[in-house]
């Protein structure tokens, strides 16, 4: 069939102001909160930047307090502007604050909805499912297991092979590592030397791609006007029903290869023991239904994780750069529980000799998080806060980076790196409320905090404490010897730091003959 481009525009533009006009009688009722105002009928969606979103919903929340109002395109939205709304909120109602919007593409056209991430709410057996399966592999007792505490440590000191071998490429040196480890951690996979070439990890980086495209927010019409998927693909302007397919099948081999990886290791009575196998384990017999869980389980664990510690790990060695002094602090920390003779790397068992050093993760998950704006939740019922009608179907986002964890109140000089802020008279570590714990609020709240915040934290942790033991960082210098000053400026949904340049070198000669060691006795 041949159709013009002006017939195909005609389609679309009526599909889009007829779904649109439903939804403005749909949501008819006023959502009482202050914010800026809109145009009419489209409301402020063209107020809202593709990027950084947090900086501008800051800006708003400065201007109208700590719960801001919006509508976009018929849609009500609510931003919370601090750790007391929030708690009032998502924490303390989270049995009706708790579901997501709909993501057309990424969950409904792409797939991901069948996961965690963007799943239904906790009313739906398969969330509990969920919930169920990760607390009781990675939860905060489980994710102190010595099993998973030395694959930790196994990883961590490959990350610094890796660094030393290529110092240049630290970021991507992170995201490998953290990426394999997850493997480990979901299938039992043990990744080849050279991952470039890992046929398993080609499959879940392009699958990651696309999951990473799909959900950034406004990247694709459909998202907004979800009447679109239904549009014939022949139409112009469906190009994104095409792009949508090819990231299923990415998507569909990240289910089925490694799945079937473990299935053929029990098979063969050589599982390494992993999320996957002891699920499996656990039904015996399982049903086909149990099978395609356990798959969207697993993807979830390395989509809610292969992405969000690099991010924290490479903040590390940008904070590092810019503050020597802090880094200096706390490598005399660390040698004098460990000393200077190389005989060792460090290990969780140190974790509380270390207070400094675990002021500095603190400070990390504060400074820059990994999701300053963590992810959407959805009112399931009408509600009221603050005296207001919050209408059944609003989104909230919860402005976690910019206004919770930068609230001068709470965090004096708030964009200074200053891990400090966590100890007390002594240097200990001081205790935290909820609203100061970065460790709590950078993942989320209510029912749909992330459930790997154990595991991630300990990533965090073991990975900063052994690049403190062997690496010095400074500052690249340029041409003519000057100093070259890293910027701190951050992209992405999923937030990480501009690539920048700096120095990354071994603290000795025997530090390198230790990461060698330990390497080859680890395997």
């Amino acid at each position: 069939m041949i159709i013009s481009w002006t017939a195909g525009t005609v389609v679309i533009v009526v599909t889009v102001f007829t779904f649109l006009a439903f939804r403005i009688i749909l949501y008819r009722q006023r959502l009482c909160f202050l914010g800026p105002i809109g145009l009419p009928i489209i409301g402020n969606i063209l107020q809202i930047p593709h990027d950084r979103q947090w900086l501008k919903f800051d800006q708003w929340i400065r201007l109208y307090g700590d719960v801001v109002g919006l509508h976009v395109l018929g849609q009500p939205t609510l931003i919370l502007g601090s750790a007391q709304a929030a708690n009032e909120t998502l924490d303390a109602r989270g049995n009706i604050y708790s579901d997501r919007p709909v993501a057309v593409m990424a969950g409904e056209l792409v797939g991901w909805n069948q996961g965690l991430g963007y799943s239904p709410g906790p009313h739906s057996h398969r969330f509990r499912e969920f919930r169920r399966l990760f607390h009781r592999f990675i939860g905060p007792r489980s994710a102190q297991h010595p099993r998973i505490l030395r694959m930790q440590e196994q990883a961590a000191a490959n990350l610094l092979l890796k660094i030393m071998q290529e110092p240049t490429q630290f970021m991507s040196h992170v995201r490998q590592s953290t990426g394999a480890v997850i493997l480990r951690l979901a299938y039992g996979y043990n990744v080849t030397k050279d991952q470039d070439e890992d046929p398993l990890v080609k499959i879940v980086e392009k699958a990651m791609q696309g999951f990473a495209k799909a959900s950034e927010p406004g990247a694709f019409l459909v998202d907004y006007f979800p009447v679109l998927k239904h549009i014939p693909d022949w139409v112009p302007g469906a190009g994104f029903k095409r792009v949508a397919q090819l990231m299923r099948n990415d998507l569909e081999r990240l289910y089925n290869v490694p799945f079937n990886f473990v299935k053929q290791s029990m098979k063969d009575g050589n599982v390494t023991p992993s999320f996957t196998s002891t699920y499996l384990e656990e039904k015996g017999t399982p049903t086909k239904e149990d099978e395609e869980l356990i798959k969207a389980a697993a993807a979830s664990l390395y989509s809610g994780g292969a992405d969000t510690t690099p991010s924290s790990l490479a903040s590390f060695i940008l904070a590092m750069t810019l503050h020597p002094s802090v880094q200096a602090r706390a490598q005399a920390e660390v040698d004098s529980v460990l000393g200077n003779s190389w005989k060792r790397l460090p290990t969780f068992s140190h974790r509380e000799s270390l207070p400094y050093v675990s002021a500095i993760v603190l400070e990390l998950l504060r400074w820059n998080p990994a999701v300053p704006l963590g992810l959407a939740h959805r009112l399931t019922q009408d509600d009221v806060y603050q005296g207001r009608l919050v209408p059944k179907g609003t989104i909230v986002w919860a402005n976690i980076c910019r206004t919770m964890l930068h609230d001068e109140k709470v965090f004096p000089d708030p964009t200074e790196f200053r891990p400090e802020r966590f100890l007390d008279n002594n240097g200990k570590l001081r205790h935290l409320e909820r609203h100061e714990d970065p460790s709590v609020i950078g993942f989320g709240f209510g029912r749909r905090i992330c459930p790997g915040m154990f595991f991630a934290d300990n990533s965090i942790f073991i990975a900063v404490v052994m690049m403190l033991y062997v690496f010095k960082i400074s500052k690249a210098r340029d041409d003519q010897g000057r100093e070259i000053e890293p910027q701190i400026e951050y992209d992405g949904f999923i937030s990480h730091p501009r690539p920048f340049e700096c120095i990354v070198e071994r603290r000795s000669a025997e530090a390198e003959l230790l990461v060698r060691r330990e390497c080859v006795r680890m395997v």
